[in-house]
């Protein structure tokens, strides 16, 4: 038996160990200034082309969601990324320059976008979609038409919405009881401002553009309470052009990073706002204003903070092509000290551009992009989007060596554990064993210590993963603390993210229970472990164990 299964054991250890994307050697530029190469991994194609849209992490699945496609149409899908491919969904309206805002139900509420192609006009529409069905339900309609707004959820469950494309401007909120209704007007007109709370009574909005693209003035508008005037902004002016969730750049209570540029000569910065108070971060170095070909590096976009790693990332674009970032290590500017800069950069593949668009961080110092409009050849001493000619490519950027291939099941490692420590036998004996995963170990002596016991607790002693709809901001709400500190502890204490963490324990009950009840149908199986569908538990059982559960009950009865 041990000769008939190391064949295949060791090319499974093989296909997990073969090292994954490496980052390359460091590179230097005309002036002096380092830059870490990041290893490119090329992601599956997006079903459509498309720019516009936004991308974000949902639970452990990579998101996009409306957009434009070629020749500047208006698309009305989403796909999100699973078992290695992208799966289309559809919504309900285009959303073309919409918002979007995570709500704390784990779905995300988006709205409004330009009316038809070519980026014209603005639009009602709002709906809702759902992460855990992949599906979208409508909302109702906004107090006007709108076109690149921003929003944000307050704890009592409202959301502010305000911002707008080439047509008034206003503050309005969502009430889950009463729908969308007009609050006050703006001191400005602004597309994309920023929507942040200051406080627990305080809302502030500011920053954005006016509608012919030039950033707005030094008025602050508030959501409850007078307008006022910031002079910081007469001098600095935040970085953002893209859709803006405030948690992209929270590090604190009320306080958050932003992308920044001084007005006089657009030297990039990193503003910190803390309340209604606005500084320029301290950093060890300035942002280089020229890449490794000595042209100018064009930063942009927003900037996106890992609390759980405490450093904020900045994208940069160089006029041949290259991808630039800047990774601000901030931890020490809560003791007065200043921000820690590290500068990286990539090269596409193939050698061309790669598409302008938004990154997102992802766990272990990853970047992903999807999609996103071509660079137009027109302007090649530019740095210029083309809405007309969108992309389909997506790639993750990896600022470190991975820790393992990814994509590859605890269990696998486990038993490349047991083959390595001499355990050959062992891991035959376990064969029709549950594959399950490790217990969760106790948490370093810190801080967190506590809250380890309480997540072990909560997952294994109550068997939390039976719960069929099950999110980590369940786990979160149980435990009354942040689903990023909970997300972050999980994948600390146990090397995987949620989602895989509870598919084990479901798929160890599943296997115990087909051994002891080989009788039982498999819908039965799924309902007793927490699967919320036969479907999801035979993809889940497949990726885990290598077989269907049909044909892992078949081999387990005739004892293969």
């Amino acid at each position: 038996m041990v000769k008939r299964l190391l064949p295949s054991i060791l090319t499974i250890l093989l296909a997990a160990c073969s090292p994954g994307p490496q980052p390359g050697p460091a590179a230097e530029g005309p002036d002096g200034t380092v830059f870490q190469r990041l290893a490119v991994e090329r992601l599956p194609a997006l079903n459509a082309p498309r720019g516009g849209h936004q991308t974000l992490l949902l639970g452990d699945e990579l998101t996009v969601i409306g957009g434009h496609t070629d020749a500047f149409k208006l698309i009305e899908t989403a796909e999100y990324l699973r078992d290695g491919a992208w799966h289309e969904v559809p919504m309900k309206y285009s959303h073309d320059g919409g918002f979007i805002t995570p709500l704390a139900d784990g779905t995300v509420m988006v709205g409004g976008g330009s009316a038809e192609p070519f980026g014209i006009g603005q639009t009602w529409g709002v709906e809702v979609y759902d992460p855990a069905s992949h599906s979208s339900r409508p909302l109702g309609i906004l107090d006007r038409k709108r076109a690149y707004a921003s929003a944000l959820p307050l704890p009592d469950g409202r959301v502010v919405i305000s911002g707008n494309w080439y047509a008034g401007d206003a503050v309005e909120i969502w009430d889950p009881a009463r729908g969308f209704s007009f609050v006050k007007a703006v001191s400005e007109d602004r597309q994309r401002p920023l929507i942040l709370p200051a406080g627990p009574e305080e809302v502030i909005i500011f920053g954005g553009r006016d509608y012919h693209g030039e950033p707005s003035g030094i008025l602050v508008d508030r959501f409850s309470g007078e307008a006022y005037a910031d002079p910081f902004l007469e001098e600095w002016y935040p970085g953002n052009e893209f859709w803006y969730a405030d948690t992209d750049g929270k590090i604190g209570e009320y306080a958050y990073l932003l992308s920044a540029f001084r007005r006089s000569d657009g030297e990039p910065g990193i503003l910190k706002v803390s309340g209604r108070t606005l500084s320029v971060l301290e950093l060890e170095r300035p942002l280089p204003r020229l890449g490794l070909d000595g042209q100018e590096i064009s930063w942009w976009g927003k900037l996106q903070v890992d609390r759980s790693r405490r450093q904020a990332w900045m994208r940069g674009n160089g006029v041949t092509g290259r991808i630039y970032f800047a990774r601000v290590d901030y931890d020490a500017t809560f003791e007065g000290g200043a921000a820690s800069v590290t500068l990286y950069y990539a090269e596409h593949p193939d050698g061309g551009p790669f598409p302008i668009e938004e990154v997102v961080p992802l766990p272990g110092g990853r970047l992903a992009l999807a999609g996103g409009k071509e660079q137009d050849p027109q302007y090649a001493d530019q740095v210029r989007e083309n809405n007309f000619i969108t992309s389909r490519e997506a790639f993750i950027f990896h600022s470190e060596p991975p820790q393992r291939r990814a994509g590859v099941p605890g269990w696998v490692w486990l038993a490349g554990a047991l083959i390595l420590g001499g355990g050959i036998v062992s891991a035959v004996l376990l064969r029709r064993k549950p594959a399950v995963p490790e217990p969760l170990p106790a948490a370093p002596e810190n801080g967190r210590s506590q809250l380890s016991e309480q997540i072990i607790r909560l997952i294994e002693a109550e068997q939390l993963y039976k719960r069929k709809d099950l999110r980590i901001s369940d786990v979160a709400s149980e435990l009354a603390t942040n689903k990023t500190y909970v997300s972050a502890m999980i994948n600390n204490i146990s090397g995987v993210n949620f989602s895989d963490l509870i598919n084990g324990y479901r798929i160890r009950d599943a296997l115990a229970l087909m051994q002891e009840h080989p009788e039982m149908p498999l819908a039965e199986v799924a309902d007793h472990c927490g699967f919320s569908s036969l479907t999801t538990f035979r993809r889940c059982f497949k990726a885990q164990t290598g077989k269907t559960p049909s044909e892992w009950r078949d081999a387990a009865n005739r004892g293969t």
